[in-house]
């Protein structure tokens, strides 16, 4: 689900990457099918609510006949952006799981994603969680970060994805 904007700033370029960002990283190694980001942004606008319960989230996924659903919150104060995460296991309807990840600016966002999503394909595969790379707190500037796509993309999907990417880093909403 696109995740709920919690920001003085106006920062849905980063809500709807995050959404693009989160699928294609789940969906890359082919064992997970994630549905079309058209389909869930239909099914939202038929529930009519403006925030959703944890139970309205299992509802809408009983109703679009998913097994797990995404949902969360990105919070952004300062450099500082927090993103926590609920991943709901509708088909087992088992209490949802609690994915959290905070950055100090934008750049911190692409590489926190990355992990996050790994930590996502992980609770539904069942799979035991790899060493995730530290990012080291340093007291001099971060580098430039190269652009990380999925691995196995499409050329179409790293396209999009890199456009996500710089708009994340400008703070401009790619088009695509």
């Amino acid at each position: 689900l696109p995740f709920a904007v919690n920001s003085a700033e106006n920062i849905d370029y980063v809500q709807q990457g995050i959404q693009d960002m989160l699928s294609s990283r789940i969906a890359a190694g082919g064992k997970i099918e994630v549905i079309s980001k058209e389909k869930v942004a239909g099914a939202v606008k038929t529930t009519r609510l403006k925030e959703m319960t944890l139970a309205d989230i299992y509802d809408l996924g009983k109703k679009m006949g998913v097994d797990y659903v995404v949902s969360g919150t990105i919070t952004k104060i300062g450099n500082s952006v927090s993103i926590d995460g609920k991943l709901a296991d509708v088909a087992a309807n088992n209490p949802a799981v609690s994915i959290a990840t905070q950055s100090q600016g934008m750049d911190d966002v692409i590489v926190k994603i990355n992990d996050f999503a790994q930590r996502i394909e992980q609770h539904i595969l069942g799979t035991a969680p790899v060493a995730a790379a530290s990012t080291p707190v340093a007291s001099s500037p971060k580098p430039v970060l190269p652009l990380v796509v999925a691995p196995g993309a499409s050329p179409e999907q790293k396209e999009r994805e890199s456009l996500i990417i710089a708009g994340m880093r400008t703070g401009k909403k790619a088009t695509y």
